[in-house]
């Protein structure tokens, strides 16, 4: 059962859509012509060179206008662009003009006519000797030229002669004068057109050689365009793959046409000038033969006391030979020629007539009947009036409307005899009491305005496109309940682009557990809805599409019984700006959303997104998943470390290289959203809407899509943690690390990295060195500390790299608290040879390796640490007593005169003075310990090495200036005579000098002759 009963759902065969609505309309029968005909606007005009001014009329008028046409002005022509209904309107006139004794009527149709057709139709009506004779003529021309590659060849060839033999007028300006003589010229257009090179382009399938000849030897189909074949700019805009292979001539013209726009315009012009003569010269026959034979058509017709009407349903087809034709149509009768009467209807686009008709057709025309309607003239139209037309005709068949065009009766109404006429009128629409299903007046105007250039109505477009599409390609979908399918929607999306056009909207009209039908249902509220967002539609909207209304969705109201639904609106017709009345079921403008809301509801459809939305999309989501990261809860926070994609610090999330919005990075990135999965677009669309509005209160549904977004951005955080953050229990990466920065703190002195207790280690890993090693005496021992403190080095990296994984921090601020249980158990000795972790940067990895190497390698700081420190186990006290005893000495040989210059007793006070009571202690345990240096272990050495070097520097910078006074004492005593007193102080200062000496000569041993680094 169907919502028909028994009878099927769709009230159509399928077949009947291509034999109603044909690719070519003059192939359906009399019967169904009339049957589908709708009456459209006409503007008749009496002036042919005015484009103002005229009445709005219908095809009545312009029969009756055909029937009157005076003998001196027997030309009407029919304008409009193409698929206006020019062809329509000639086939009308044809069918509806009144059988005449007296007339003769030829018919031209546009489709599949060649040349010899054309001219056996004019012939057919001649009986006359020369008309036999023109008849074999057109037989052995046509016959000659039935080789479309030879005829091709032919017609390339000719051109070549008739450009350079005719081609240079010199009826324009000088400029334009000498523009023809180089194009007509051998080294012009007549090499390019001979050239082998260039031949392939010239003779493409699409080209214009190609065109004519197919259309003079089979007719034009119906995927030809109406416009009169012939050269165009863009046909002499010509590459090829190896120009080098070209003539030079050839190649040197197709290189000025190339650069050069209005020498292709000229260039082209002068092609279509020739192609008359060219057509005439290679099928045999041409325009002067067409005019002589309806010359001695009118002729055979006059002596029989016959008129001629000529219906020509497409003028370009004539092209080539039109001059015949238009000569032999504004021929007059005279005394001296008497030829019969004769009316020329013709079908013919504006631009073609305005542009190419000669002047003597103007004068002949007698009034203009135009299917474009100027901007100041309005008429009504109603769409789906035309479009019921054809579908009763679908439905009752050809074959019943032919059965009643035979007996002379008008066509059935096929709802007549539908048992579900009245619900279905109700809900669907109708017009006249044809239904309009399985469309409504909605969706029929959504879906015309999908296929119409602007908002303009043009007939051709809605049958092939509209009509027949869906007559066809959906009767199956709607028996089977699959309607309204994929196939109408692709279609006619852009007639509904502003409805449902956000996820949201679409989410409320699922059925969940049915994407199917969910999918439907959204299709059909877009199309056959009011456009107010998600609602049930009529009863039996949802019944013929076998969707079921949702409970919580409100109804649409309905309309009562056989009452049109909307008044039938005015719409402009071919591309004029005729105003439109507005339906009342137009939605009214979309609410005001964010361009970001705008950008993500454009990309769910369609699948573009401007690359500056995708950026901003981007940074909005990686803000939300950092809220829920926890990298305020020991992993460094969101101060970049996790954050910038920096090579150190790999794995990152970063918004631009960790979230892909659709393409290739889809399979690779941390984040991935298809503008195809419905909950993660409207996740996005959720936080484009707070983030514009800056509170879930201010977002429409902001309650349910809050906590939409927080479980979603959950589970992306979730996704993130897993791939970039360390596992809690793994400590590898952190105890390599930690071990690392221990040994930088140890090389930079810290004593706290000495200490046994794991705080005072931690401590150590990030406090500052009090004071690095001296340059000058030390520079090894600063070069290696130097590398430790640069913000660039090592030590940094590393420090960084440990927060990363231990800190806690308040937004994009400082640490603000460690992880210390983690980092404690990090600092435990067995942790200092864990193996890598894989997920460790190479760069990390290398930078502790090389602490390493470098904290080990000391021998160059060892021998610079052996020359700075002296040998002072010979002072036989501390330097303090020496000191005194010496100053004590200067002072009682001053007072006997016996002082020297070059001693500074002030000098040698204040060095002694500077000299620290444990500065003996802490030499002398230096000393030891260098002499222990093999028997050491790493941090030892290590230690040593960093020990303070100032000890040492204030003892010798008391030492050298006092092993110099003494000396300059020994020298000054032993050049006097000897007295008792001198004796005594003699003795004293021996002994004294000797301890000085030997402490001297340790010390000068020890520090060499620079004083060490």
């Amino acid at each position: 059962m169907t919502w028909r009963g028994t009878l099927p759902a769709a009230c159509w065969e399928a077949r009947e859509a291509s034999t109603i609505i044909p690719v070519e309309a003059e192939s359906t029968s009399n019967g169904v012509f009339l049957a589908t005909h709708t009456s459209i606007p006409i503007l008749l005009r009496d002036r042919v060179d005015s484009a103002v001014g005229g009445t709005i009329v219908d095809e009545h008028n312009l029969r009756r206008t055909v029937e009157e046409l005076p003998a001196d002005q027997p030309i009407i022509p029919i304008l409009g662009k193409s698929g206006t209904g020019k062809s329509h309107l000639i086939r009308w006139l044809r069918i509806n003009l009144e059988p005449n004794d007296a007339t003769r009527l030829i018919f031209v149709p546009k489709h599949r006519m060649s040349l010899r057709g054309i001219l056996e139709l004019i012939l057919e009506h001649a009986t006359s000797e020369r008309a036999v004779e023109l008849r074999s003529k057109v037989a052995a021309a046509s016959d000659a030229a039935a080789d479309e590659t030879t005829a091709q060849l032919r017609l390339r060839n000719e051109l070549a002669v008739l450009v350079e033999t005719r081609g240079a007028d010199k009826d324009g300006t000088p400029e334009e004068n000498d523009l023809r003589a180089f194009l007509a010229s051998a080294e012009g257009l007549p090499a390019l057109l001979s050239d082998p090179v260039f031949r392939r382009r010239l003779l493409a399938d699409n080209g214009p050689i190609a065109r004519l000849v197919r259309e003079k030897l089979s007719g034009k189909g119906s995927e030809d365009k109406e416009d009169a074949f012939g050269f165009t700019a863009a046909d002499l805009d010509l590459s090829v793959d190896d120009v080098s292979k070209a003539g030079v001539d050839a190649a040197s013209v197709a290189s000025a046409l190339a650069s050069d726009a209005p020498l292709r315009d000229l260039a082209a012009k002068m092609l279509n000038e020739q192609l008359g003569p060219a057509v005439s010269e290679v099928f045999g026959i041409g325009g002067d033969d067409l005019k002589q034979l309806l010359v001695e058509l009118r002729l055979d017709l006059h002596r029989q006391g016959l008129e001629l009407l000529l219906l020509i349903e497409d003028f370009s087809i004539f092209q080539g030979i039109q001059g015949g034709l238009i000569d032999a149509i504004t021929l007059l009768p005279t005394e001296t020629l008497a030829l019969c009467p004769m009316r020329v209807v013709m079908a013919v686009t504006t631009g073609y007539f305005v542009n190419q008709m000669p002047e003597t057709v103007y004068t002949r025309t007698y009034k203009v009947f135009d299917l474009e309607l100027p901007s100041d003239k309005s008429a009504p139209f109603d769409p789906a009036r035309f479009a019921a037309r054809y579908l009763n005709a679908v439905r009752v068949g050809s074959e019943e409307i032919d059965k009643h065009r035979t007996h002379k009766r008008v066509e059935p109404n096929h709802c007549l005899q539908c048992p579900v006429r009245d619900k279905c009128h109700q809900a669907f629409g109708e017009v006249e009491g044809v239904g309009l299903f399985p469309f409504n007046r909605r969706a029929l105007d959504r879906a015309i305005r999908s296929q119409s250039k602007g908002d303009a109505f043009v007939a051709r477009d809605v049958l092939t496109r509209v009509l027949r599409p869906v007559l066809q390609r959906d009767q199956t979908e709607l028996d089977e309940g699959r309607f309204p399918s994929t196939g109408f929607e692709s279609d006619f999306r852009t007639g509904a682009l502003d409805i449902l056009d956000n996820v949201e909207d679409q989410v409320r009209l699922r059925t969940p557990g049915d994407p199917e039908l969910s999918e439907r249902r959204v299709r059909m509220v877009r199309f056959w809805g009011p456009g107010h967002g998600p609602q049930n539609l009529h009863p039996t909207i949802h019944e013929a599409f076998a969707i079921s209304p949702l409970p919580d969705l409100i109804t649409e109201q309905q309309t009562l019984p056989h009452q049109p639904s909307v008044p039938e609106p005015v719409r402009p017709l071919n591309g004029t700006k005729t105003p439109i009345v507005v339906d009342p079921s137009t939605p009214p403008p979309p609410a005001l959303k964010p361009t970001l809301v705008q950008a993500v509801d454009e990309w769910h459809s369609s699948g573009k997104l401007l690359q500056s939305h995708r950026n901003d999309l981007r940074k909005i989501v990686h803000s939300a998943v950092i809220g829920f990261l926890g990298l305020e809860d020991g992993y460094g926070g969101d101060s970049g470390d996790w954050t910038k994609a920096r090579a150190e610090f790999t794995p990152s999330f970063d918004a631009n290289t960790s979230i892909a919005l659709d393409g290739s990075a889809l399979q690779t990135a941390l984040i991935s959203i298809d503008h195809r999965n419905v909950e993660d677009v409207r996740v996005l669309r959720a936080l484009a809407w707070v983030n514009a509005k800056g509170s879930w209160e201010d977002v429409p549904q902001g309650d349910a899509l809050q906590s939409l977004c927080v479980n979603r951005v959950q589970e992306w955080a979730d996704s993130v943690s897993a791939c970039l953050l360390p596992s809690e229990g793994d400590d590898a990466e952190l105890g390599r690390l930690a071990h690392a920065l221990l040994s930088v703190s140890k090389a930079l002195g810290i004593a706290d990295s000495y200490r046994n207790d794991a705080l005072s280690r931690v401590k150590a890993l990030f406090a500052s060195p009090s004071k690095l090693a001296d340059p000058v005496h030390r520079p090894h021992m600063r070069r290696l500390q130097d590398r430790f403190v640069d913000p660039k080095a090592d030590r940094d990296t590393l420090q960084r790299r440990l927060l990363r994984l231990t800190s806690y921090r308040q937004g994009t601020g400082k640490p603000l608290a460690i992880d210390l249980p983690r980092l404690v158990r990090a600092m435990r000795d067995d942790a200092a040879e864990a193996p890598w972790p894989e997920h460790v940067p190479e760069q990390i990895r290398k930078a502790a390796d090389d602490i390493k190497k470098r904290t080990t390698a000391l021998d160059p700081m060892l021998d610079e640490t052996r020359r700075l420190a002296p040998d002072v186990s010979d002072l036989g006290g501390d330097v303090a007593e020496v000191a005194h005893a010496l100053n004590t000495l200067l002072s009682d040989l001053a007072a006997l005169g016996q002082s020297t210059n070059s001693i500074n007793p002030l000098a040698l006070h204040d060095a002694a003075k500077s000299v620290k009571a444990s500065d003996l202690k802490k030499v002398t345990d230096l000393t030891e310990g260098l002499d222990a240096w093999p028997t050491l272990t790493a941090d030892q050495r290590l230690r040593l090495m960093t020990l303070d070097e100032r000890p040492a520097l204030r003892i010798r910078a008391w030492l050298d200036p006092a092993r110099e006074a003494v000396n300059a004492l020994e020298q000054k005593l032993q050049a006097g005579s000897a007295s008792e007193a001198q004796r005594e102080y003699d003795e004293t200062l021996q002994r004294l000098v000797a301890g000085l000496e030997t402490l001297s000569r340790e010390v000068m041993d020890v520090a060499g002759p620079e004083g060490g680094a």
